[in-house]
């Protein structure tokens, strides 16, 4: 697999002659997003995801991209504790799917797979039972649930993420994309940060839209996401007002 998502590695097949012996950490541990401060979003999230967190755009090769900021400053998620555990009110699809993705060539079913190596992945070479770990295989051979559990979710969210790719577009094609700088200052340390990269709804050009266009965001059920968008500016002041570079802490 080529052109690796956010947070992924190195990614492999679901293998038991490989990996019979790997437990996975349970619950379930978001050390190994600490390095980021974003995560990408699927569309059909925007609704129960707004109130708690911005949805922004950014630019890739393929188009703009929409991803839920979670930190101000880039390698310090805001939303994980010194534990990996999750402090934020939901908990994204993306991670809660990790370490597994769906992956595949060509016209070939799609295969599960795992990021190897792995934070949440543990590793036991004498077969033991792991303390707050569960295994990936059972001992007669078969897949635990837990890979399957975690994995549906990206099967189904498949169509989700090609209206999300077209969303973007369309919101490219309609010049409603701006620059935006998000900006926040440390109310312990009085350090100040800023994010460039990102780009919001243009609030003129969205009002300037002829009827058409209207028309077209109507059709291609894009009015309730760009609101969704707009309402999660609201959240910014929770990342914009104390969080402070790792190894920062208040007086």
């Amino acid at each position: 697999m080529t052109g690796l998502p956010l947070l992924y590695g190195a990614v492999v097949p679901l293998d038991r002659a490989t990996q019979r012996i790997f437990h996975l950490a349970n619950p379930q541990r978001f050390g190994f997003a600490r390095d980021s401060h974003r995560v990408p979003a699927a569309i059909d999230a925007f609704g129960p995801a707004c109130r708690h967190r911005p949805i922004l755009f950014r630019l890739d090769s393929l188009g703009p991209t929409t991803v839920f900021l979670t930190g101000l400053v880039p390698g310090h998620w805001a939303l994980i504790d010194a534990d990996g555990a999750w402090t934020g009110r939901d908990r994204p699809a993306y991670l809660r799917r990790f370490p597994f993705i769906l992956g595949g060539t060509g016209d070939a079913p799609p295969l599960v797979c795992l990021d190897d190596p792995s934070d949440p992945i543990r590793r036991d070479s004498a077969g033991a039972a792991l303390a707050e770990a569960a295994p990936l295989f059972r001992e007669d051979g078969p897949e635990t649930p837990l890979p399957e559990e975690r994995v549906r979710p990206t099967a189904d969210d498949a169509d989700a993420a090609h209206r999300t790719m077209a969303f973007g577009r369309t919101l490219q094609d309609l010049g409603l994309l701006r620059a935006l700088t998000v900006q926040g200052r440390d109310a312990a340390t009085g350090s100040s940060h800023a994010m460039h990269g990102v780009l919001g709804i243009h609030e003129a050009a969205l009002a300037a839209l002829t009827d058409e266009d209207l028309g077209r965001l109507r059709r291609e059920g894009g009015l309730p996401a760009i609101d969704a968008h707009r309402l999660s500016l609201r959240t910014l002041a929770d990342f914009t007002l104390a969080f402070a570079p790792p190894g920062q802490t208040a007086a």
